[in-house]
């Protein structure tokens, strides 16, 4: 990995997420961070300003100054690394992708706060939205997530569907550059089939997958998916969260409110969502 997106609102939450980019960059191979802010002086599909008697360019001015502020933070804690800034009249996360695609970015990274203006970024359907629209790996910091431990544990979650899915390549970036325990968890209802024969397969392939891991795999019944998610990876003091949500089935569902929000609310410990390796 070389570039990592900093997505900012310039609240405290979104500096956590900056302070936990900033400890995984080293272990990262991190060239550069850039630092994004997305602003947006006309309610979209309308010719209508936005509740602000500033113009474009005065609010622009103002972003880039906000991201100086910023960027003196954060060179602090990255001294060897380029940190970049970037402030652009327009909304996410529907252009994500082309920004992405454009400065070439390995991994975005964004806090997540019911309380402050991210919320209307990442929770709900928003959420959902830039997981969907994202090329590269998005990691969502809860606000409370403890800085300065380090990546101790991972925890994987499948549901036992569509193992090709899987981006393998960018599992293993991680997985490389942490090389700690690894648990791989399946939350289903007490009334699933876990000894089906697509669950098999799957389960036979998750484990070639993650044999140069060594990982621990368990099989919980929770009618709860989230609940019994979170609270597997506190009880095992999980460091991150890693989902690969596909378009359809469990894992979309998850990020269709209820995650986002228990992240946002419960939750310390940050997700990382993988984008789905295209089919065949």
């Amino acid at each position: 990995m070389k570039t990592i997106l900093l997505l900012t609102d310039f609240s405290e939450n979104a500096f956590r997420a900056a302070e936990y980019a900033a400890e995984m960059a080293g272990p990262l191979q991190i060239k550069r961070i850039l630092l994004y802010h997305a602003y947006q002086t006309i309610i979209g599909g309308t010719d209508l300003p936005i509740g602000n008697s500033q113009s474009s360019q005065e609010i622009y001015v103002e972003s880039m100054s906000q991201l100086a502020l910023v960027q003196d933070r954060l060179k602090s804690l990255v001294k060897d690394i380029k940190v970049d800034l970037l402030a652009e009249d327009t909304s996410l996360p529907a252009y994500i992708g082309d920004l992405c695609k454009a400065e070439e970015v390995d991994l975005v990274v964004m806090g997540v706060s019911g309380r402050s203006g991210l919320e209307k970024l990442l929770l709900g359907s928003t959420t959902s939205m830039m997981i969907e629209e994202s090329k590269v790996p998005v990691l969502i910091v809860p606000k409370d997530t403890i800085i300065g431990r380090g990546i101790k544990s991972v925890v994987f979650t499948t549901d036992l569907k569509d193992h090709t899915v899987i981006p393998v390549h960018q599992l293993y970036e991680i997985l490389d550059a942490f090389p700690v325990p690894v648990r791989v968890l399946n939350v289903e209802k007490v009334s699933k089939d876990l000894y089906s024969e697509e669950a098999r397969d799957t389960i036979a392939s998750l484990h070639n997958i993650f044999e140069k891991c060594s990982a621990t795999f368990d099989y919980i019944n929770e009618d709860n998916t989230v609940e019994g998610i979170l609270s597997y990876s506190n009880q095992h003091h999980a460091s991150m969260i890693i989902v690969v949500p596909r378009k359809t089935g469990f894992l979309a569902s998850l990020f269709r409110g209820s995650i986002s929000k228990k992240l946002a609310y419960d939750s310390n410990i940050p997700l990382l969502s993988l984008p789905p390796a295209p089919t065949k």
